[in-house]
C-alpha cells in the first residue's frame, strides 16, 4: 500500500512542477479510480484563470467527473501535494471521494483533518506526509524564486 501512495504522489508532484513552470503556486493533484487508473490531473491555475477556484484539487476533480461523466467519485482517491483548504475539502466531501493523501501540511490555509474528525460525520480516509519533503521543497523553491525576481525588478527600477 505505501508504495502505491508514493507512486501517485509522484504524479501529483509532476502536476505541481507544471504549476511552478507556469508561475503558479506549485500544488498538484491527481484523482485515481478504484482500479488505480488516474482519471483526473490538475495543478494550480489561479493566476491563469484569475479565479480563486483554480486550485489543483478543483481542476483534478472536474477532469475526473468529466472523464466518468458523473459528479460522484465513489471509490476514488485524491492525491495532492499540499493539505486541502476548506473550499477544496468541501468539494472532496461533496464529490464522495473515498480517501485523500496529501504531502505537506498547510499551516496557513489547510483545513486540518483534526477539524474534519471533530465536526464532519462521514467515512473519509486521510493520510498525510507522503513525499512531504519534496512537496515542501518545491514550495520553498518557488517562493524563494519569486523573492529573487522581485528584488531583481526593484533593483532595475532603482529602488536600491
Amino acid at each position: 500500500m505505501p508504495e502505491k501512495h508514493e507512486k501517485y504522489m509522484m504524479e501529483a508532484l509532476k502536476q505541481a512542477r507544471k504549476a511552478y513552470n507556469n508561475n503558479e503556486v506549485p500544488i498538484g493533484a491527481v484523482v485515481i479510480n478504484e482500479d488505480g487508473k488516474i482519471i483526473g490531473r490538475g495543478y494550480n491555475k489561479m493566476e491563469a484563470t484569475k479565479c480563486q477556484t483554480g486550485h489543483a484539487e478543483v481542476v483534478a476533480i472536474q477532469k475526473a467527473c468529466k472523464k466518468i461523466n458523473d459528479w460522484r467519485l465513489d471509490k476514488c482517491w485524491l492525491y495532492v501535494t499540499l493539505e486541502p483548504c476548506a473550499m477544496c475539502f468541501g468539494l472532496i466531501l461533496l464529490s464522495r471521494i473515498e480517501g485523500v493523501v496529501f504531502g505537506a501540511k498547510s499551516p496557513l490555509f489547510g483545513f486540518g483533518y483534526e477539524n474534519y474528525k471533530k465536526n464532519i460525520k462521514c467515512d473519509l480516509t486521510i493520510l498525510e506526509g507522503i513525499r512531504e519533503n519534496e512537496c515542501i521543497k518545491l514550495l520553498q523553491d518557488f517562493f524563494k524564486d519569486i523573492r529573487k525576481r522581485r528584488l531583481k525588478n526593484e533593483a532595475k527600477k532603482g529602488f536600491f
